[in-house]
């Protein structure tokens, strides 16, 4: 349970400092999922939270239209989008919202494969 309360704060931490992206990556099963639930919860934010998974999604996330992604998040103060790897061009997308809704904090999880450099770019 340290481990899990020492990650909380750091999270916690970043996403009330930070206009950027705060990214959770690893292998599946680790409780990504769980411990960005709990965060959520905690801070008390009007959260969206999104599987990328999910086929309602599919074409707006995606999308270069960005009044269709500021319509979907209208009215949160959070984005959460778990499985992130699941979009394609992520790393452009979360650059387009950090850039282009900067109040709104964003919190992302996602496999392994996030890291790689092709699908995140740092700033």
């Amino acid at each position: 349970m340290l481990i899990t309360r020492l990650l909380s704060d750091v999270v916690s931490g970043k996403l009330q400092t930070t206009n950027k992206a705060v990214i959770l990556y690893g292998a599946r099963q680790l409780g990504k999922t769980t411990l960005s639930k709990l965060i959520i919860d905690k801070l008390g934010y009007r959260a969206l939270s999104i599987n990328a998974d999910q086929e309602k999604y599919i074409e707006v996330l995606p999308s270069r239209d960005l009044n269709k992604l500021q319509s979907l998040v209208h009215g949160y103060e959070l984005l959460f989008i778990d499985e992130a790897q699941r979009v394609p061009n992520i790393g452009n997308k979360l650059k387009t919202i950090t850039d282009e809704i900067p109040d709104l904090k964003l919190l992302v999880t996602g496999s392994s494969s996030l890291n790689r450099a092709d699908k995140i770019q740092q700033r």
